[in-house]
């Protein structure tokens, strides 16, 4: 009797050290991976930030300079500013400590970039000059909705991370409020120049069946 009370002691002990044992490194990875959320978020957080801030200069971008055709002599509309970069794949982080969604949706933004970049010059080589309508009104309104995306992205990363909010100044400049606006502002001027267009072929169909 008293060598299985003894038994059932040391196993007792064994139990208890092994979960002891489980629950420290259990608090070691919380704690690792706490680090590298924060870690993350701050740099990645900077990072979209920048994004967005540059895709609000691209929907703000009407291929003019000073009220003139931005290309030469003043001849034709042109892009005054860059495709916007972001490659989040050389930044020095851990991904893996964020959830599949959030980090699918960080990673995936250069794919869109690119993906948008060659819509915007598909739709360029079949525009017509000098104004590249068409293509200014793609390349302005897919910044801005992917500029919006960015920095919901840099919302839900802080949220993830337990980081405050970007602090809202009352009156200030808004990023987020000026994409909303370029979005409203260029989808009611293709949605009107689209009804324009309509209108004008149903007249020539009229006016040949007369």
């Amino acid at each position: 009797m008293q060598s299985a009370i003894s038994a059932t002691a040391v196993l007792a002990g064994v139990w208890f050290g092994a979960s002891l044992a489980g629950r420290r490194e259990e608090k070691r990875e919380r704690q690792r991976i706490e680090k590298e959320s924060s870690y993350l978020a701050i740099l990645v957080i900077a990072h979209l930030d920048r994004l967005a801030n540059d895709c609000v200069d691209v929907a703000l971008d009407d291929g003019t300079s000073e009220g003139r055709p931005a290309g030469r002599d003043g001849d034709y509309h042109m892009a005054t500013t860059s495709t916007p970069k972001f490659e989040p794949l050389s930044l020095e982080v851990e991904w893996k400590v964020l959830p599949a969604d959030l980090m699918y949706g960080i990673l995936n933004l250069p794919y869109q970039i690119e993906q948008l970049d060659n819509r915007v010059s598909g739709i360029w080589e079949h525009d017509d000059p000098p104004d590249y309508t068409q293509t200014f009104w793609a390349r302005r309104l897919g910044f801005a909705r992917l500029g919006r995306e960015a920095s919901d992205l840099a919302v839900q990363l802080r949220k993830h991370a337990g980081l405050p909010a970007a602090p809202a100044a009352e009156g200030e400049w808004n990023r987020d409020e000026c994409m909303r606006e370029q979005i409203e502002k260029i989808e009611s001027a293709r949605k009107a120049y689209e009804a324009r267009w309509a209108a004008s072929n149903l007249g020539d169909l009229e006016e040949i069946a007369t």
